[in-house]
């Protein structure tokens, strides 16, 4: 189902601020970047850091789960690509798992949904239309 980690993905008040940090003082590879999210790489390969603006993802699961305006909260998450998120929705809805966004697709195209564990770490599975 699961078929590989895309990403670590790191909520974050100030996308740009944390963009120069990560590109400029720890070496990663900017490959993508818009007001509320980016992506580096690391230069040997490997699962990336994406840096999602809170405010961007109270906008896609619900806002008292993210609670931007709080300085000390869970926000971040796992990304992982799947074959295709509407189908792994409802499997992993049979199963019980509880989601806290069903499948919906940003502009990009992109199709996502958020699930949480049994504590409460989220999950992010997506895939991008072909």
């Amino acid at each position: 189902m699961i078929e590989k980690f895309n990403a670590y993905a790191l909520t974050v008040r100030d996308v740009k601020k944390c963009v120069e940090f990560y590109r400029d003082q720890l070496g990663l590879a900017l490959a993508e970047a818009s007001d509320e999210f980016a992506y580096l790489t690391f230069p040997k390969g490997g699962p990336g850091v994406a840096l999602v603006a809170a405010t961007g993802l109270a906008r896609e699961i619900p806002r008292e789960r993210i609670e931007p305006e709080k300085a000390l909260l869970q926000r971040n998450y796992f990304a992982v690509f799947l074959e295709d998120a509407d189908a792994a929705y409802d499997e992993l809805r049979k199963k019980g798992v509880r989601f806290v966004q069903p499948p919906a697709t940003r502009p990009t195209g992109q199709r996502y949904a958020f699930f949480e564990d049994p504590e409460g770490n989220l999950w992010e599975i997506s895939h991008f239309r072909k």
